[in-house]
């Protein structure tokens, strides 16, 4: 792998940040123990694998090439849950945010940076409970699959 995990995130956490509807965002080396600030983004990595495809070290008619699919959450933080209707408002505005900034990765490099092949994401609805608190955020979760070779 020719790029880093943490250059990954990075790329994603710096695209994404332009939505209009963040206050803040921060990648998997900034993410602090509380939330001062909503709409608030947080990248940070699930998972990986290597090889995804099966047993073997080809991709297509490429010898010696190595498939691997990372696997990043994007917790959007829209507002701290007080009355359903205008917690969902403040939600589905940032998720359309997103969708518009994931509908522009239409070409390489995604997210900006080389190395990329290939991405997709899902969403969820989540509450979030953070820290030590009982404070509840009503939120999304977006799980970006990245590939890479």
């Amino acid at each position: 792998m020719s790029i880093t995990i943490g250059q990954i995130l990075d790329a994603i956490e710096l695209t994404l940040s332009s939505a209009p509807t963040l206050a803040r965002s921060m990648s998997y080396d900034e993410l602090t123990e509380g939330i001062n600030d909503t709409p608030l983004l947080q990248v940070y990595p699930e998972s990986g694998e290597q090889d995804p495809a099966g047993n073997t070290d080809r991709t297509t008619f490429v010898a010696g090439v190595r498939q691997t699919v990372l696997m990043v959450n994007c917790d959007y933080y829209a507002q701290q849950r007080k009355h359903i209707g205008e917690d969902m408002a403040a939600l589905v505005d940032g998720i359309d945010a997103m969708f518009n900034i994931f509908e522009a990765q239409d070409q390489k490099p995604y997210f900006g940076l080389s190395g990329i092949q290939a991405f997709h994401w899902t969403f969820q609805h989540v509450t979030f409970e953070y820290g030590d608190t009982s404070i509840k955020y009503v939120g999304a979760r977006f799980t970006l699959t990245i590939r890479i070779f």
